[in-house]
């Protein structure tokens, strides 16, 4: 059974949910971002708070894709950004990227001031397909 990873932006947390079942559905190990997050009010927190809290965010999941066969990018329109694809998405996929893991992003690859980087990861582009995964 293929494990895989989902990644995105937090404010597409219900959206991940949803990419967990259909992928479970059609067979797959699938990790999420942890819900700890959930809740969280950040402005209540001083710097070191939020930076620790991110380190500790960022550690759990980077061990998720090391267990991983592959990651699941979830990029959906945020703000002006179509298909938004930022930071700790970014760092993922390199992450992948270095382990050799497959990569897959569900929509188009955003235009945003990275698109060069991600395009250089070289991901698979499923166009919301996530039956074209058993393809790759």
């Amino acid at each position: 059974m293929k494990t895989i990873t989902i990644c995105g932006s937090m404010v597409f947390f219900d959206e991940i949910k949803i990419l967990e079942q259909e992928l479970k559905s059609l067979g797959f190990k699938v990790f999420t971002p942890s819900e700890e997050w959930t809740g969280t009010d950040y402005s209540k927190l001083n710097r070191k708070e939020q930076s620790d809290m991110k380190q500790h965010f960022i550690d759990r999941h980077l061990e998720k894709i090391r267990n991983s066969d592959a990651i699941l990018v979830a990029n959906y329109t945020k703000g002006d950004i179509k298909d938004y694809i930022w930071a700790n998405t970014f760092l993922e996929m390199a992450f992948a990227y270095a382990l050799k893991k497959s990569t897959y992003v569900l929509n188009s690859i955003p235009e945003q001031p990275n698109t060069v980087e991600i395009e250089g990861l070289k991901p698979f582009i499923l166009n919301g397909d996530l039956k074209a995964i058993n393809n790759q």
